[in-house]
């Protein structure tokens, strides 16, 4: 049961983003909308941090995992066959992936899950991403804890047909070393396939083909201000009668924080044959050194150490317009956004990866086809100016899409009639002062897909979802030596707040095949610090004093699975505090799982016929074949120094205000 937050724990909260100054001058010149001629915005530079290697002891004789998601899953109840892809596999100043081909034995698997548990050693390393392909194609998407260790899991079933025989696995978690600045950790990971014996489920994609795939192997694309599309030529396999794209995305350098910049839209739109096909949602993903780094120690935010709500866009419509297929992702508003706020264009940088799932059935080829309907609207404001006075400045940004496509494909065995409407809209307010010290924003997503087929292969696709986020931040940086020359001190305090509440719900179903997922999230952290930051280069700090720490992190989750009317529903509660300059690995205070699984749970080779009903499970423990593990209590109790290493890759910004 939450409860309010303490007075005292309210009352003593410092921060951690920081902002360059602002120029009334320039500020008094824009107009409505607001205009890049009118002289740069001022930005509002975001910290990503790390604990430097005085505060970063080990945490010896804990066997449990510092940090892990919300969003567990709750297999069949047996023991699964487990496929070692990476264990115990070291990741040292190194930017490549690990690479294994591993043999994915041939059987019948109700659900198969990929898990990845990582160790930190060393010293401190930045959070990193950690991102898993099979022959290409992104299975996992996510990053790392910046602190001791992680865990998390992503179901993959879905690519069934995919992790068959000889799969060449890559495992990409980048680290560098740097003991000049104190970076001197490394990565340890373990990367398991657990395979759930069972009746495969039905109709599942057969092909795959990865977007984008660069010369190391692996799907991704790297956009920026200047470069900001990306395309492919792709030759759609005769026989295909469906066809989804799904993307990952990840805002880098000033778009990590992408929902604070003026202007704040970052639609990923997506071209079939130069049609406009679709719109993906960025998720504001939040890392472990995001904001302010003592929010997510040891509570993560929602979708850190693996992405779970996949944006998909359905093709099938557009295979009319020929298989020979252009497919292209350009990012919105990245020149804009470095125009507006006087930065230079690769600074606002992008990672994309993706692919297409396809189902062929090559022995009833397509002979024909017809495009019956075809609209394609996409609207965006940019910043408008909504007030400015002595206070500060006020705007608003609005953006929407409606996509919808009909189309008949005819193939030398029937017909089948398919349609796919996307819609979306965003709302965007931002408020910031002229002393560039405070700023308000706010962005809330809303996107909906629904596809449905009828004739030769019928189906039906439908996801919502609701991606709101409300941040504050405050700060005082006052230089305490000269800062015309590295390494410079300055004092520092921080301020913050964050609410994020994402809710998400995608299904699909065809001929013996029905999945639904959905979950729930309402997250919310306060909180600040204070101390010294030692500048040491453009992009880097030293916090050589912590004089003050104190954060409350708040995470719920409401979450149901169900495969052909199967599954469970989970419901948790995390709460995390940090109250101390030593021990800087925070408390876990609440920690609360709970499960009921529905009709008997997810399929499996020992499973019944569907029982109507539920009943009560208790939360996964240490012995987990997918290695998650419960704890209470203080995350770490022996921390002897209050040293922080202090990491931006924004800090640039900061130095012009000093």
């Amino acid at each position: 049961m939450r409860g309010p937050l303490s007075p005292k724990l309210v009352g003593l909260v410092l921060v951690i983003l920081l902002v360059a100054a602002w120029t009334p001058a320039a500020l008094a010149a824009q107009t409505q909308p607001a205009q890049s001629s009118a002289g740069p915005l001022p930005v509002r530079p975001l910290f990503n941090l790390a604990l430097s290697p005085a505060l970063y002891s080990s945490a010896h004789g804990h066997d449990w995992y510092y940090s892990f998601q919300a969003f567990r899953y709750v297999p069949p109840n047996e023991t699964p066959e487990v496929i070692w892809i990476a264990k115990d596999v070291m990741f040292n100043n190194t930017g490549l992936p690990y690479n294994a081909t591993v043999y994915v034995p041939p059987g019948n698997y109700s659900l198969i899950l990929l898990n990845l548990s990582i160790r930190e050693a060393g010293g401190v390393q930045y959070d990193q991403v950690a991102e898993v392909f099979a022959n290409g194609t992104p299975l996992l998407w996510g990053s790392t804890q910046e602190i001791l260790n992680s865990t998390t899991a992503v179901d993959v079933t879905f690519f069934e047909n995919l992790l068959r025989g000889p799969v060449r696995f890559q495992l990409l978690l980048p680290t560098f070393y740097a003991p000049s600045i104190h970076i001197t950790g490394y990565y340890e990971a373990n990367l398991t396939l657990l395979l759930y014996n069972g009746t495969p489920p039905a109709g599942l994609p057969n092909v795959f083909i990865p977007l984008f795939v660069n010369k190391v192997g692996y799907s991704t694309a790297f956009l920026n201000a200047y470069e900001d599309y990306a395309e492919q030529q792709v030759m759609i396999p005769n026989g295909t009668y469906r066809a989804w794209l799904v993307l990952y995305t990840k805002g880098n350098a000033y778009d990590e924080f992408w929902y604070t910049n003026t202007p704040a839209v970052r639609y990923v739109k997506v071209y079939y044959n130069g049609l406009l096909a679709g719109v993906v949602n960025p998720y504001e993903t939040i890392y472990t050194g995001g904001i302010n780094l003592f929010w997510w120690k040891p509570v993560t935010s929602v979708n850190t150490l693996s992405f779970h709500m996949p944006d998909v866009v359905d093709l099938t419509p557009l295979l009319a317009y020929g298989l020979n297929a252009t497919i292209a992702i350009r990012v919105a508003d990245l020149l804009e956004s470095a125009q507006t706020m006087g930065v230079p264009g690769t600074a606002f940088n992008w990672d994309i990866a993706g692919f297409l799932a396809l189902w062929v059935n090559e022995s009833n080829p397509m002979v024909g086809a017809a495009a019956l309907r075809a609209e394609a609207t996409y609207h965006d404001t940019g910043p408008l100016l909504f007030n400015y006075g002595y206070a500060g400045l006020y705007f608003d940004e609005g953006a929407s899409y409606f996509i919808n496509y009909t189309s008949e494909l005819y193939f030398e065995h029937g017909q089948e009639l398919v349609s796919t409407v996307e819609s979306g809209k965003t709302l965007v307010r931002q408020a910031f002062n002229y002393a560039g010290t405070y700023a308000y924003n706010y962005l809330d997503e809303q996107f909906s897909v629904t596809s449905w087929a009828e004739g030769y292969e019928p189906y039906t696709l439908s996801l919502t979802a609701n991606w709101p986020v409300t941040l504050y931040y405050d700060f005082v940086a006052v230089p305490i030596t000269p800062p015309t020359t590295y390494p410079y001190n300055a004092t520092f305090a921080q301020n913050g707040s964050i609410y994020l509440a994402p809710s998400y719900s995608i299904s699909y179903a065809w001929q013996g095949y029905n999945f639904t997922e959905s979950m729930s999230y309402d997250l919310s952290a306060v909180g600040g610090f204070s101390g010294i930051l030692e500048f040491i280069s453009p992009t880097g700090a030293v916090l050589v004093g912590l004089t003050s720490n104190n954060a409350v992190t708040q995470k719920s989750l409401t979450a149901e699975v169900l495969v052909n009317g199967r599954g469970f529903a989970e419901s948790v509660y995390l709460e995390g505090l940090q109250n101390s300059t030593t021990n800087t690995a925070g408390y876990l205070i609440a920690n609360q799982f709970s499960y009921q699984l529905i009709n008997g749970g997810l399929p499996g080779a020992s499973s019944g016929p569907a029982q109507g009903g539920s009943s009560s499970i208790g939360p996964a423990s240490s012995d987990s074949p997918y290695h998650i593990s419960d704890h209470n209590g203080p995350a770490s109790s022996h921390w002897s120094s209050s040293l922080l290493l202090a990491r931006s890759r924004l800090l640039n910004r900061v130095l012009r205000m000093l």
